[in-house]
């Protein structure tokens, strides 16, 4: 079973449904960072035609961990962390490019462990610890950036939309 089939199961085994269209989102999210009006747009173009009931969904699937919201260049975008190796709800770094909006994730435990090191937080348990690092490469051409996608920060990570 992997990893999404076990997080339904458990789901399930508490008495909460898995609907369409809680999947659809799940589906359309995979390997996206998206915001609420670009997971809508997606979905209604799958049949499913009710903004309240995506931000309610929504709502769903950060409450049960399945989904974490983050703010990249101002904006809410919504990311899946199941299925997901590289991170979980409370334990993640994504890196974005100003110019060309890519977005990468990094698994980097060592600076999650840094952080939590710190002695700042010496009598404080850390619970979610989410970085978002905003930037442009020191010697980057905006045009060449978004034609050509030579984007330093994919040499990073995975990079995501």
């Amino acid at each position: 079973m992997d990893s999404r089939e076990k997080v339904f199961a458990e789901l399930r085994k508490n008495n909460v449904r898995i609907t369409k269209q809680r999947r659809a989102i799940i589906d359309v999210l995979e390997d996206k960072h998206l915001t609420i009006q670009e997971i809508y747009s997606e979905l209604k173009n799958r049949g499913f035609n009710n903004l309240g009931t995506v931000y309610n969904n929504i709502d769903f699937l950060l409450e049960h961990k399945i989904v974490t919201q983050i703010f990249i260049n101002g904006k809410k975008h919504y990311d899946l962390t199941i299925d997901e190796k590289s991170h979980n709800a409370d334990s993640h770094i994504h890196v974005t490019c100003k110019v060309n909006n890519n977005i990468i994730e990094i698994n980097n435990s060592s600076i999650f462990d840094e952080i939590k090191a710190n002695p700042i937080f010496k009598d404080f348990k850390i619970s979610k610890l989410q970085l978002v690092v905003e930037g442009v490469c020191e010697h980057f051409e905006k045009d060449t950036c978004k034609k050509d996608g030579k984007c330093f920060i994919s040499t990073l990570g995975k990079v995501r939309n």
